[in-house]
């Protein structure tokens, strides 16, 4: 009976409205602080430093910069009261409790579509757009996704022998995310973003225009 009275609150409760909106791109928040960290996104600002020894990631919010800590610490605080889940990020479990309710709350305004997180109704407005701001740097390929672009780089056959992620300071070069980032920590310490390294060394390029900024390319995370 508390479960499905947990669900039933959740489900119903009212959505703040979207008045803060930024004038460069389509993002839209509730308060005027989100706008405000959101704009650092434009200007490149990341002022929080990670302390963890040899890491070298730095972000918008001290409380991002937080949220990362606990990759490292392996802290898991964020639990989940209908089911056994723990997250590291508040973030994570608002995404996870979703799967209980059901709740889609970022709407397509030209289609039924739905979705349970901005980022993918991003991608998804550029199926009415027609934009691919995505662009493989070996061929004419083009997509509305970065991650199609390494899906099409790695796995189309199309460009064999090409590394993905291809060091900025040295020959290295390698198809694995995870290596790549090992060796800019290693043998590279002085590179202060490896997130920003890789999108240098990987040589995707993503058109930002006025209309749209949107990072989907996680595959470092």
């Amino acid at each position: 009976m508390h479960y499905q009275k947990t669900l039933t609150s959740i489900a119903t409760a009212p959505l703040k409205k979207l008045k803060f909106t930024c004038h460069l791109c389509d993002r839209s928040f509730t308060e005027k602080w989100a706008l405000k960290n959101h704009m650092k996104l434009h200007t490149g600002e990341k002022p929080f430093k990670c302390t963890w020894p040899t890491c070298h990631y730095s972000f918008l919010t001290a409380s991002a910069m937080k949220d990362h800590f606990r990759t490292h610490t392996g802290e898991k605080s964020f639990l989940c009261d209908l089911c056994g889940f723990a997250g590291g990020t508040r973030h994570a479990l608002t995404k996870h409790r979703r799967q209980h309710t059901g709740e889609k709350p970022f709407k397509c305004d030209e289609c039924n579509f739905a979705s349970t997180t901005q980022s993918h109704l991003t991608r998804h407005k550029r199926v009415h757009t027609g934009e691919k701001p995505y662009r493989c740097p070996w061929c004419d390929y083009r997509s509305n996704c970065a991650e199609n672009i390494r899906k099409h780089i790695l796995h189309t056959g199309k460009h064999e022998g090409v590394k993905m992620y291809n060091c900025p300071r040295c020959d290295y070069g390698t198809n694995i995310p995870v290596e790549f980032r090992n060796h800019l920590k290693e043998l590279h310490p002085d590179i202060e973003n490896p997130d920003l390294a890789y999108l240098h060394a990987g040589k995707i390029e993503q058109q930002r225009s006025t209309n749209n900024l949107d990072v989907c390319f996680q595959a470092l995370s």
